[in-house]
């Protein structure tokens, strides 16, 4: 079975392309320069744009499923770029007959209600810029005649993973203090990325899933401070420094990376839960992995790999 995938250098597509050439799949990777993507034997590199229609095309062709994990910076013109990436992949996708794998994400439900765990079903209410952006994606992803199927994921940890909780791990990996934007002690969830990774896998490559939407939670609810206590007990060192929400939206107006968590603060505030009965059910194999191992594992990635990117 050959599979195409799309962001292979960033945090969901690196993990899933290793996953992937775990199980013996040959994987095809679409990415910008070959010579500085380090990937497992047997995986093939094309070279070329992930927005260009011809070139994903080509990538696509004999594919039964395409992966499509490329994404950008929330400060580099965030909208516009990720709606080109799709419109390729999808084209791609149509042209070829190949399954999108979306990850999909919690934007779109605006904000939680604590103790609320939300289904498939659940209607979408977005209250931000990119959260309304991230609907016109699924939107757009249903009218476009392409086979498809989503995993909605919560916020990632783990190993490659640049964003958000990246940074403040390495910091404490380091036995310094790290940052958190919002309240330290509010319920949230978050997404091992290994994990996360087997799921997009086995929901992608799975029978009769066409056009059907699976939420992935993460192993329980738990606070930024409880989470990342967690992370300084197994670290033997470090700390937490959350940083109240008008410090953020304060910074907004002279700050690129302010002005993009401000529009989406809610989502630490408000959570989004969500409740995991239907992939469960389908697909009984997939385990979440208990907070203390992943935090463990990824600071021994982040002490292994100490020259790791970190974007805020």
């Amino acid at each position: 079975m050959r599979v195409l995938i799309t962001g292979a250098a960033g945090g969901l597509g690196s993990n899933v392309l290793r996953a992937a050439a775990a199980r013996g799949l040959h994987v095809r990777a679409l990415v910008r320069d070959p010579s500085r993507v380090r990937v497992p034997d047997g995986v093939e590199l094309v070279r070329g744009d992930a927005r260009d229609h011809e070139t994903l095309r080509r990538a696509a062709e004999g594919c039964s499923t395409f992966f499509h994990l490329v994404n950008v910076n929330i400060t580099q013109d965030w909208i516009r770029t990720t709606a080109e990436l799709l419109d390729a992949a999808l084209a791609a996708c149509v042209s070829t007959g190949a399954r999108l794998v979306f990850p999909a994400n919690v934007w779109v439900f605006g904000r939680g209600k604590p103790g609320q765990r939300l289904a498939e079903d659940h209607p979408f209410a977005p209250c931000s810029t990119m959260g309304r952006a991230r609907q016109v994606k699924e939107e757009r992803i249903r009218g476009s005649g392409a086979r498809f199927v989503m995993v909605r994921l919560p916020e990632f940890y783990g190993p490659h993973v640049q964003t958000l909780t990246g940074p403040p791990l390495l910091r404490i990996s380091q036995g310094r203090t790290g940052m958190w934007f919002g309240p330290g002690d509010v319920e949230v969830e978050f997404v091992y990325m290994p994990e996360a990774a087997e799921a997009l896998l086995t929901v992608g490559l799975a029978d009769g899933v066409d056009g059907e939407v699976f939420h992935l939670p993460g192993a329980e609810a738990i606070t930024p401070g409880g989470f990342f206590s967690i992370a300084c007990e197994v670290a033997g060192g470090g700390g937490l420094r959350c940083l109240p929400s008008w410090v953020v939206k304060l910074a907004a107006p002279v700050s690129a990376p302010a002005r993009a968590f401000a529009d989406i603060l809610h989502l630490w505030t408000d959570p989004v839960l969500l409740d995991g009965g239907k992939i469960a059910a389908r697909f009984p194999t997939l385990r979440p992995t208990p907070y203390r191992e992943g935090i463990a594992a990824t600071i021994a990635w982040l002490r292994d790999n100490p020259g790791a990117r970190m974007y805020y």
